[in-house]
């Protein structure tokens, strides 16, 4: 088992810090999340136009600032001094892993451009072992993977959940790279968690993330299901739902 994943039974991921008291992604997020008692954080990376990698989702600034620019077209600068419509800023990865040492960080690298840089930060601060990256795209989880090495923990991609899906129907195809498959239950109205599903990734040795579930009925049918972890943007109601259960700690 990758350190990522040590010292826990069920894995409660804030999706993007949560959105319960300030705006995703940012200090006041993780904060909040953190002085709930979560450890897992859902989190989102890109690069700006010079070149830093930022904490950031979108790669337009509309929705979180009402501002019709993309994060690559923008400076460190004129992103530090963008306010957030809901509150916070824009925080640096490296800041983000500097002040919140003790919480363990799933990055999705969003671009192709953060990537290099992303690991760079990782690996110089010693953050391997507390981070978990991601990528919907296998063929940059890939590139990913070898520039990390080989103490990288990763998710699996897109077309590593679809050769998991067609192994969980008796398929004879590949297996699939990755410590983790972090999945919807559903894609374009096609069930993705299935028993089937569930059985060939513990068979293969891989923990099985649900996202973004913000319902508590549902939380809890998911871990009755047997799913390893569950991605939510409401923190307290995963709390609620974890501590019904007796895995909260």
């Amino acid at each position: 088992m990758h350190p990522f994943f040590q010292g826990y039974e069920f894995y409660g991921f804030v999706h993007r810090g949560g959105d319960e008291v300030k705006s995703e992604n940012t200090f006041e997020a993780f904060q909040h999340s953190s002085d709930m008692g979560f450890v897992y954080m859902e989190t989102d990376v890109q690069s700006t136009k010079d070149g830093y990698v930022v904490i950031f989702h979108d790669a337009n600034l509309k929705r979180m600032a009402g501002l019709n620019k993309k994060v690559k077209d923008l400076t460190l600068e004129e992103i530090k001094s963008i306010d957030l419509i809901d509150g916070g800023k824009i925080p640096l990865l490296s800041e983000t892993l500097e002040n919140f040492p003790d919480l363990k960080f799933n990055i999705d690298i969003k671009t192709e451009d953060a990537v290099e840089e992303a690991i760079k930060i990782i690996l110089s601060m010693n953050c391997l072992d507390r981070t978990c990256l991601a990528s919907f795209s296998s063929k940059r989880l890939k590139k990913i993977r070898f520039l990390a090495g080989s103490g990288v923990c990763s998710s699996s991609g897109q077309m590593d959940i679809f050769r998991m899906v067609c192994r969980s129907y008796g398929i004879n195809i590949k297996s699939s790279d990755g410590d983790c498959a972090q999945i919807p239950r559903k894609q374009w109205g096609i069930p993705v968690l299935t028993d089937r599903f569930l059985k060939i990734a513990h068979e293969e040795n891989k923990f099985v993330h649900i996202w973004t579930i913000d319902d508590k009925t549902e939380m809890l049918e998911l871990i009755d299901l047997g799913v390893d972890g569950l991605m939510t943007d409401k923190p307290s109601i995963l709390k609620q739902a974890m501590i019904e259960r007796g895995i909260f700690n």
